[in-house]
Protein backbone atom coordinates (compact mmCIF):
# COMPACT_ATOMS: atom_id res chain seq x y z
CA UNK A 1 0.00 0.00 0.00
CA UNK A 2 1.02 3.64 -0.27
CA UNK A 3 3.15 5.22 2.37
CA UNK A 4 1.14 6.93 5.06
CA UNK A 5 3.63 9.20 6.72
CA UNK A 6 4.73 12.74 7.26
CA UNK A 7 7.23 14.15 4.81
CA UNK A 8 9.04 17.45 4.73
CA UNK A 9 8.78 18.89 1.21
CA UNK A 10 11.60 20.99 -0.14
CA UNK A 11 10.98 24.52 1.17
CA UNK A 12 12.70 26.02 -1.84
CA UNK A 13 10.46 24.38 -4.44
CA UNK A 14 9.15 26.80 -7.08
CA UNK A 15 11.18 29.62 -5.59
CA UNK A 16 14.10 31.45 -7.19
CA UNK A 17 16.66 32.86 -4.80
CA UNK A 18 19.30 35.52 -5.35
CA UNK A 19 22.10 36.10 -2.88
CA UNK A 20 22.97 39.58 -4.16
CA UNK A 21 19.78 41.43 -5.05
CA UNK A 22 19.69 44.74 -6.88
CA UNK A 23 19.06 47.81 -4.81
CA UNK A 24 16.21 49.30 -6.81
CA UNK A 25 13.33 46.90 -6.98
CA UNK A 26 10.42 48.32 -8.89
CA UNK A 27 9.38 51.40 -10.72
CA UNK A 28 6.83 52.73 -8.27
CA UNK A 29 9.77 53.74 -6.17
CA UNK A 30 11.03 51.36 -3.49
CA UNK A 31 14.13 53.17 -2.26
CA UNK A 32 17.04 51.86 -0.25
CA UNK A 33 16.55 52.12 3.52
CA UNK A 34 19.36 51.29 6.03
CA UNK A 35 -6.97 24.43 20.11
CA UNK A 36 -7.52 24.70 16.47
CA UNK A 37 -10.73 26.72 16.01
CA UNK A 38 -13.60 24.70 17.41
CA UNK A 39 -11.53 22.02 19.11
CA UNK A 40 -8.47 21.54 21.30
CA UNK A 41 -5.84 18.99 20.41
CA UNK A 42 -2.85 17.50 22.24
CA UNK A 43 0.48 18.92 21.14
CA UNK A 44 2.13 15.58 20.42
CA UNK A 45 2.27 13.70 17.14
CA UNK A 46 0.23 10.52 17.02
CA UNK A 47 1.08 7.47 14.97
CA UNK A 48 -1.73 5.82 13.07
CA UNK A 49 -2.57 3.11 10.61
CA UNK A 50 -5.24 2.63 8.01
CA UNK A 51 -7.69 -0.22 8.40
CA UNK A 52 -8.16 -2.31 5.31
CA UNK A 53 -11.88 -2.63 4.69
CA UNK A 54 -13.25 -4.17 1.51
CA UNK A 55 -16.46 -2.38 0.62
CA UNK A 56 -19.56 -4.28 -0.41
CA UNK A 57 -20.18 -3.75 -4.09
CA UNK A 58 -23.54 -3.84 -5.77
CA UNK A 59 -22.24 -4.82 -9.16
CA UNK A 60 -19.25 -4.82 -11.48
CA UNK A 61 -17.30 -1.61 -11.74
CA UNK A 62 -16.98 0.09 -15.10
CA UNK A 63 -13.73 1.60 -16.27
CA UNK A 64 -11.08 -0.77 -14.98
CA UNK A 65 -10.43 -4.41 -14.39
CA UNK A 66 -9.96 -5.06 -10.68
CA UNK A 67 -6.30 -5.30 -9.75
CA UNK A 68 -5.67 -7.76 -6.93
CA UNK A 69 -2.34 -6.07 -6.20
CA UNK A 70 -4.07 -2.92 -5.01
CA UNK A 71 -5.07 -2.63 -1.37
CA UNK A 72 -8.75 -1.86 -0.81
CA UNK A 73 -9.96 0.70 1.75
CA UNK A 74 -13.27 2.33 2.54
CA UNK A 75 -13.93 5.87 3.77
CA UNK A 76 -16.94 8.13 3.94
CA UNK A 77 -15.13 10.87 2.00
CA UNK A 78 -12.15 10.66 -0.37
CA UNK A 79 -10.39 13.95 -1.19
CA UNK A 80 -8.04 14.17 -4.16
CA UNK A 81 -5.48 16.89 -3.53
CA UNK A 82 -3.38 17.69 -0.44
CA UNK A 83 -3.02 21.42 -0.89
CA UNK A 84 -4.55 23.93 1.48
CA UNK A 85 -8.04 23.43 0.00
CA UNK A 86 -8.04 19.63 0.26
CA UNK A 87 -6.54 19.52 3.76
CA UNK A 88 -8.92 22.24 5.00
CA UNK A 89 -11.91 20.30 3.66
CA UNK A 90 -10.64 17.21 5.51
CA UNK A 91 -10.29 19.30 8.69
CA UNK A 92 -13.84 20.60 8.36
CA UNK A 93 -15.30 17.09 8.00
CA UNK A 94 -13.29 15.84 10.98
CA UNK A 95 -14.33 18.72 13.23
CA UNK A 96 -17.96 19.02 12.24
CA UNK A 97 -19.08 15.48 11.46
CA UNK A 98 -18.33 11.90 12.40
CA UNK A 99 -17.31 10.94 8.87
CA UNK A 100 -14.02 9.25 7.97
CA UNK A 101 -11.74 10.98 5.47
CA UNK A 102 -8.89 9.97 3.18
CA UNK A 103 -6.64 12.50 1.44
CA UNK A 104 -4.87 11.39 -1.75
CA UNK A 105 -2.09 13.17 -3.61
CA UNK A 106 0.38 12.33 -6.36
CA UNK A 107 3.08 14.05 -4.32
CA UNK A 108 3.20 15.50 -0.79
CA UNK A 109 1.52 18.54 0.80
CA UNK A 110 2.87 21.93 -0.24
CA UNK A 111 4.43 20.52 -3.41
CA UNK A 112 2.16 22.68 -5.58
CA UNK A 113 0.77 26.22 -5.48
CA UNK A 114 0.15 26.18 -1.73
CA UNK A 115 3.82 25.73 -0.95
CA UNK A 116 4.88 28.45 -3.37
CA UNK A 117 2.43 31.10 -2.19
CA UNK A 118 3.03 34.16 -0.06
CA UNK A 119 0.26 33.54 2.46
CA UNK A 120 -1.84 36.63 1.74
CA UNK A 121 -5.10 37.01 3.62
CA UNK A 122 -5.92 40.34 2.02
CA UNK A 123 -9.18 42.09 1.25
CA UNK A 124 -7.65 45.28 -0.17
CA UNK A 125 -7.74 44.06 -3.78
CA UNK A 126 -11.21 42.49 -3.58
CA UNK A 127 -14.33 44.33 -4.68
CA UNK A 128 -17.42 44.51 -2.43
CA UNK A 129 -20.36 42.88 -4.17
CA UNK A 130 -18.21 40.75 -6.47
CA UNK A 131 -18.86 37.02 -6.72
CA UNK A 132 -15.99 36.12 -4.42
CA UNK A 133 -16.56 38.87 -1.85
CA UNK A 134 -18.75 37.02 0.65
CA UNK A 135 -16.66 33.85 0.45
CA UNK A 136 -13.49 35.88 1.01
CA UNK A 137 -14.99 37.76 3.97
CA UNK A 138 -16.18 34.51 5.55
CA UNK A 139 -12.79 32.86 5.07
CA UNK A 140 -10.98 35.87 6.51
CA UNK A 141 -13.18 35.67 9.62
CA UNK A 142 -12.53 31.94 10.01
CA UNK A 143 -8.77 32.48 9.78
CA UNK A 144 -9.00 35.15 12.48
CA UNK A 145 -10.99 32.80 14.70
CA UNK A 146 -8.40 30.09 14.18
CA UNK A 147 -5.58 32.45 15.15
CA UNK A 148 -7.53 33.54 18.24
CA UNK A 149 -8.19 29.92 19.19
CA UNK A 150 -4.49 29.09 18.95
CA UNK A 151 -3.68 32.03 21.19
CA UNK A 152 -6.34 30.99 23.71
CA UNK A 153 -4.63 27.60 23.94
CA UNK A 154 -1.41 29.28 25.05
CA UNK A 155 0.36 29.07 21.70
CA UNK A 156 1.72 31.86 19.52
CA UNK A 157 -0.11 32.16 16.16
CA UNK A 158 3.05 33.68 14.66
CA UNK A 159 5.06 30.58 15.55
CA UNK A 160 2.31 28.09 14.70
CA UNK A 161 0.92 29.62 11.50
CA UNK A 162 3.35 32.39 10.67
CA UNK A 163 0.31 34.61 11.36
CA UNK A 164 0.81 38.33 11.50
CA UNK A 165 -1.42 41.33 10.95
CA UNK A 166 0.71 43.17 8.42
CA UNK A 167 -1.92 45.43 6.97
CA UNK A 168 -1.92 45.89 3.21
CA UNK A 169 -1.27 48.75 0.82
CA UNK A 170 -2.75 48.88 -2.68
CA UNK A 171 -0.53 51.42 -4.42
CA UNK A 172 -1.33 53.68 -7.38
CA UNK A 173 1.09 55.92 -9.21
CA UNK A 174 -1.11 58.15 -11.36
CA UNK A 175 -3.90 60.60 -10.67
CA UNK A 176 -6.37 58.24 -12.34
CA UNK A 177 -5.27 55.34 -10.14
CA UNK A 178 -5.44 57.51 -7.04
CA UNK A 179 -9.01 58.52 -7.82
CA UNK A 180 -9.88 54.87 -8.28
CA UNK A 181 -8.29 54.03 -4.92
CA UNK A 182 -10.34 56.72 -3.17
CA UNK A 183 -13.51 55.17 -4.56
CA UNK A 184 -12.32 51.73 -3.52
CA UNK A 185 -11.67 52.91 0.04
CA UNK A 186 -15.21 54.30 0.22
CA UNK A 187 -16.58 50.96 -1.02
CA UNK A 188 -14.59 48.99 1.53
CA UNK A 189 -15.67 51.26 4.38
CA UNK A 190 -19.32 50.97 3.32
CA UNK A 191 -18.85 47.18 3.32
CA UNK A 192 -17.78 47.33 6.95
CA UNK A 193 -13.99 47.15 6.70
CA UNK A 194 -11.45 49.47 8.24
CA UNK A 195 -9.81 51.30 5.33
CA UNK A 196 -8.26 54.68 4.56
CA UNK A 197 -6.75 56.50 1.61
CA UNK A 198 -3.14 57.67 1.92
CA UNK A 199 -1.75 60.45 -0.24
CA UNK A 200 1.85 60.11 -1.40
CA UNK A 201 3.28 61.90 1.65
CA UNK A 202 1.15 59.86 4.08
CA UNK A 203 2.21 56.70 2.27
CA UNK A 204 5.86 57.62 2.77
CA UNK A 205 5.23 58.02 6.51
CA UNK A 206 3.42 54.70 6.68
CA UNK A 207 5.96 52.81 4.56
CA UNK A 208 9.28 54.70 4.35
CA UNK A 209 10.74 52.19 1.89
CA UNK A 210 8.17 53.09 -0.77
CA UNK A 211 8.05 56.32 -2.70
CA UNK A 212 5.59 57.37 -5.40
CA UNK A 213 5.15 60.62 -7.29
CA UNK A 214 2.94 63.38 -5.93
CA UNK A 215 -0.07 62.13 -7.92
CA UNK A 216 0.20 58.67 -6.38
CA UNK A 217 -1.34 57.22 -3.25
CA UNK A 218 -2.56 54.03 -1.65
CA UNK A 219 -5.54 52.26 -0.12
CA UNK A 220 -4.59 51.00 3.34
CA UNK A 221 -6.30 48.14 5.18
CA UNK A 222 -4.74 47.78 8.64
CA UNK A 223 -6.48 44.48 9.43
CA UNK A 224 -5.22 42.46 6.47
CA UNK A 225 -3.03 39.53 7.47
CA UNK A 226 -0.42 37.12 6.24
CA UNK A 227 0.52 33.59 7.26
CA UNK A 228 3.12 31.02 6.31
CA UNK A 229 1.57 28.37 4.08
CA UNK A 230 3.96 25.60 5.08
CA UNK A 231 3.55 26.13 8.80
CA UNK A 232 -0.21 26.35 8.36
CA UNK A 233 -0.41 23.12 6.37
CA UNK A 234 1.80 21.36 8.92
CA UNK A 235 -0.51 22.53 11.70
CA UNK A 236 -3.66 21.40 9.88
CA UNK A 237 -2.11 18.01 9.11
CA UNK A 238 -1.05 17.52 12.72
CA UNK A 239 -4.57 18.32 13.89
CA UNK A 240 -6.14 16.04 11.25
CA UNK A 241 -3.87 13.16 12.22
CA UNK A 242 -5.25 13.17 15.75
CA UNK A 243 -8.36 11.58 14.22
CA UNK A 244 -6.31 8.74 12.73
CA UNK A 245 -6.27 6.98 16.09
CA UNK A 246 -10.07 6.82 15.80
CA UNK A 247 -9.85 5.30 12.32
CA UNK A 248 -11.29 8.47 10.81
CA UNK A 249 -8.33 9.87 8.90
CA UNK A 250 -5.63 8.61 6.56
CA UNK A 251 -3.23 10.10 4.02
CA UNK A 252 -2.15 8.42 0.78
CA UNK A 253 0.72 10.49 -0.60
CA UNK A 254 3.04 9.75 -3.52
CA UNK A 255 0.08 7.74 -4.81
CA UNK A 256 -1.57 9.49 -7.78
CA UNK A 257 -5.24 9.02 -8.52
CA UNK A 258 -5.56 7.27 -11.88
CA UNK A 259 -9.25 6.48 -12.40
CA UNK A 260 -12.73 7.00 -11.03
CA UNK A 261 -14.55 3.68 -10.81
CA UNK A 262 -18.30 3.55 -11.49
CA UNK A 263 -20.94 1.18 -10.25
CA UNK A 264 -22.31 -1.12 -12.95
CA UNK A 265 -25.78 -0.90 -11.41
CA UNK A 266 -26.22 2.80 -10.68
CA UNK A 267 -23.51 4.43 -12.78
CA UNK A 268 -22.48 6.46 -9.76
CA UNK A 269 -18.79 6.86 -9.02
CA UNK A 270 -17.99 4.56 -6.14
CA UNK A 271 -14.21 4.60 -5.78
CA UNK A 272 -10.94 6.31 -6.58
CA UNK A 273 -8.32 4.04 -8.08
CA UNK A 274 -4.74 5.13 -7.38
CA UNK A 275 -1.45 3.63 -8.44
CA UNK A 276 -1.39 1.48 -5.29
CA UNK A 277 -4.89 1.47 -3.79
CA UNK A 278 -8.60 1.44 -4.40
CA UNK A 279 -10.39 3.87 -2.08
CA UNK A 280 -14.13 3.34 -1.86
CA UNK A 281 -16.33 6.24 -0.87
CA UNK A 282 -19.49 5.87 1.15
CA UNK A 283 -20.60 9.48 0.78
CA UNK A 284 -18.49 11.70 -1.48
CA UNK A 285 -15.40 12.14 -3.62
CA UNK A 286 -13.99 15.65 -3.79
CA UNK A 287 -11.47 16.79 -6.40
CA UNK A 288 -9.37 19.63 -4.98
CA UNK A 289 -6.27 19.36 -7.14
CA UNK A 290 -5.75 23.05 -7.81
CA UNK A 291 -4.68 24.08 -11.29
CA UNK A 292 -4.33 20.45 -12.34
CA UNK A 293 -8.00 19.64 -11.67
CA UNK A 294 -9.03 20.11 -15.30
CA UNK A 295 -6.56 17.64 -16.79
CA UNK A 296 -6.99 15.30 -13.82
CA UNK A 297 -10.77 15.05 -14.22
CA UNK A 298 -10.27 14.32 -17.92
CA UNK A 299 -7.88 11.47 -17.07
CA UNK A 300 -10.00 10.09 -14.24
CA UNK A 301 -13.07 9.80 -16.49
CA UNK A 302 -11.21 8.63 -19.60
CA UNK A 303 -12.73 5.13 -19.64
CA UNK A 304 -16.31 6.29 -19.13
CA UNK A 305 -18.78 7.75 -21.59
CA UNK A 306 -18.73 11.04 -19.69
CA UNK A 307 -16.84 14.04 -21.04
CA UNK A 308 -16.34 16.84 -18.54
CA UNK A 309 -14.31 19.88 -19.53
CA UNK A 310 -13.30 21.68 -16.35
CA UNK A 311 -12.00 25.14 -17.34
CA UNK A 312 -9.11 25.14 -14.87
CA UNK A 313 -5.61 25.04 -16.30
CA UNK A 314 -2.11 25.80 -15.03
CA UNK A 315 -0.81 29.32 -15.51
CA UNK A 316 2.85 30.07 -15.16
CA UNK A 317 3.87 32.41 -12.37
CA UNK A 318 7.14 33.26 -10.70
CA UNK A 319 8.18 33.92 -7.14
CA UNK A 320 11.36 35.88 -6.64
CA UNK A 321 12.84 35.53 -3.16
CA UNK A 322 15.61 37.93 -2.21
CA UNK A 323 17.40 36.30 0.70
CA UNK A 324 19.49 38.18 3.26
CA UNK A 325 18.05 41.38 1.90
CA UNK A 326 19.12 44.13 4.33
CA UNK A 327 18.77 47.21 2.16
CA UNK A 328 15.19 47.85 3.23
CA UNK A 329 12.42 46.46 5.42
CA UNK A 330 8.74 46.54 4.51
CA UNK A 331 6.25 47.08 7.31
CA UNK A 332 3.18 46.11 5.30
CA UNK A 333 2.17 43.95 2.37
CA UNK A 334 2.35 45.87 -0.91
CA UNK A 335 0.36 45.43 -4.09
CA UNK A 336 0.25 47.61 -7.16
CA UNK A 337 -3.17 48.73 -8.30
CA UNK A 338 -3.01 46.71 -11.54
CA UNK A 339 -3.62 43.57 -9.49
CA UNK A 340 -7.27 44.50 -9.08
CA UNK A 341 -7.81 44.03 -12.83
CA UNK A 342 -7.19 40.28 -12.63
CA UNK A 343 -10.52 39.40 -11.03
CA UNK A 344 -12.55 41.01 -13.81
CA UNK A 345 -10.21 39.65 -16.50
CA UNK A 346 -10.35 36.10 -15.16
CA UNK A 347 -14.14 36.06 -14.96
CA UNK A 348 -14.42 37.41 -18.50
CA UNK A 349 -12.04 34.73 -19.75
CA UNK A 350 -13.97 31.96 -18.00
CA UNK A 351 -17.34 33.05 -19.33
CA UNK A 352 -16.14 33.62 -22.88
CA UNK A 353 -16.71 30.70 -25.20
CA UNK A 354 -14.20 31.89 -27.77
CA UNK A 355 -11.32 34.26 -28.24
CA UNK A 356 -7.65 34.29 -27.42
CA UNK A 357 -7.29 33.63 -23.70
CA UNK A 358 -3.69 34.74 -23.88
CA UNK A 359 -4.88 38.29 -24.51
CA UNK A 360 -6.71 38.22 -21.17
CA UNK A 361 -3.57 37.55 -19.16
CA UNK A 362 -1.65 40.38 -17.58
CA UNK A 363 1.13 40.99 -15.10
CA UNK A 364 1.20 42.90 -11.86
CA UNK A 365 3.35 42.83 -8.79
CA UNK A 366 3.08 42.36 -5.06
CA UNK A 367 5.76 42.53 -2.41
CA UNK A 368 5.95 41.38 1.20
CA UNK A 369 8.50 40.38 3.77
CA UNK A 370 7.97 36.68 4.46
CA UNK A 371 8.23 35.06 7.88
CA UNK A 372 11.94 34.43 7.39
CA UNK A 373 12.61 38.10 6.70
CA UNK A 374 13.05 37.56 2.96
CA UNK A 375 11.53 39.91 0.42
CA UNK A 376 9.03 38.19 -1.89
CA UNK A 377 8.15 39.68 -5.30
CA UNK A 378 5.40 38.15 -7.45
CA UNK A 379 4.05 38.69 -10.94
CA UNK A 380 0.63 37.56 -11.12
CA UNK A 381 -11.94 33.89 -11.49
CA UNK A 382 -14.07 32.44 -9.68
CA UNK A 383 -13.53 29.01 -8.13
CA UNK A 384 -15.61 25.97 -9.04
CA UNK A 385 -17.25 24.64 -5.89
CA UNK A 386 -20.05 22.10 -5.93
CA UNK A 387 -21.38 18.79 -7.26
CA UNK A 388 -20.55 17.66 -10.77
CA UNK A 389 -23.71 17.42 -12.92
CA UNK A 390 -24.77 13.82 -13.36
CA UNK A 391 -22.81 12.59 -10.34
CA UNK A 392 -24.47 13.34 -7.02
CA UNK A 393 -21.46 12.27 -4.98
CA UNK A 394 -18.63 13.86 -7.00
CA UNK A 395 -17.65 17.40 -6.04
CA UNK A 396 -15.16 19.98 -7.28
CA UNK A 397 -13.35 22.55 -5.14
CA UNK A 398 -10.85 24.20 -7.45
CA UNK A 399 -10.03 27.24 -9.58
CA UNK A 400 -9.15 29.66 -6.76
CA UNK A 401 -6.25 31.17 -8.71
CA UNK A 402 -4.04 33.05 -6.25
CA UNK A 403 -6.77 33.10 -3.59
CA UNK A 404 -6.67 29.46 -2.52
CA UNK A 405 -5.11 30.13 0.85
CA UNK A 406 -7.26 33.14 1.64
CA UNK A 407 -10.50 31.35 0.65
CA UNK A 408 -9.58 27.89 1.97
CA UNK A 409 -11.55 27.82 5.21
CA UNK A 410 -14.67 29.31 3.66
CA UNK A 411 -14.44 26.87 0.76
CA UNK A 412 -14.04 23.95 3.16
CA UNK A 413 -17.10 25.05 5.11
CA UNK A 414 -19.10 25.42 1.90
CA UNK A 415 -18.15 21.98 0.56
CA UNK A 416 -18.88 20.20 3.83
CA UNK A 417 -22.25 21.93 4.16
CA UNK A 418 -23.08 20.77 0.62
CA UNK A 419 -22.14 17.16 1.31
CA UNK A 420 -23.95 17.07 4.65
CA UNK A 421 -27.00 18.91 3.35
CA UNK A 422 -26.59 21.81 5.78
CA UNK A 423 -27.69 25.39 5.05
CA UNK A 424 -24.81 27.34 3.59
CA UNK A 425 -23.21 30.30 5.37
CA UNK A 426 -22.39 31.87 1.98
CA UNK A 427 -24.35 31.70 -1.26
CA UNK A 428 -22.71 28.97 -3.34
CA UNK A 429 -24.57 29.75 -6.57
CA UNK A 430 -21.78 31.87 -8.13
CA UNK A 431 -19.38 28.93 -7.84
CA UNK A 432 -21.68 26.20 -9.19
CA UNK A 433 -20.20 23.67 -11.59
CA UNK A 434 -23.45 23.45 -13.53
CA UNK A 435 -23.23 25.55 -16.68
CA UNK A 436 -19.54 26.29 -16.31
CA UNK A 437 -18.20 22.89 -17.39
CA UNK A 438 -19.20 21.02 -20.53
Amino acid sequence: MAAIRMLSPNPNANRTSFASPPRRLFSCGIVRESNFYGSKFPQRMLSFSTKKIRAERSGPTRGSAMDSTRASHSFDVVIIGAGIIGLSIARQFLLHSDLSVAVVDKDVPCSGSTGAGQGYLWMVHKTPGSDIWELSIRSHKLWELLAESIQEQGMNPLEVLGWKKTGSLLIGRTLKESDMLKRRVNQLVEAGLSAEYLCSSDLLLKEPAVMVEKEGGAAFLPDDCQLDARRTVAFIRKANEVFASEGRYAEFFNDPATLLLRSGNTGEIEAVQTSKNILYRKKAIIVAAGCWSGSLIHDLLRNSNVVLDVPVKPRKGHLLVLENFNFLQLKHGLMEVGYTNHEVTAQHTTSSASGDQGQALSISMTATMDTMGNLVLVPDGKPLIGPVPGFSNLFLATGHEGGGLSMALGTAEMVVDMVLGNPGKVDSAPFAVQGRCV
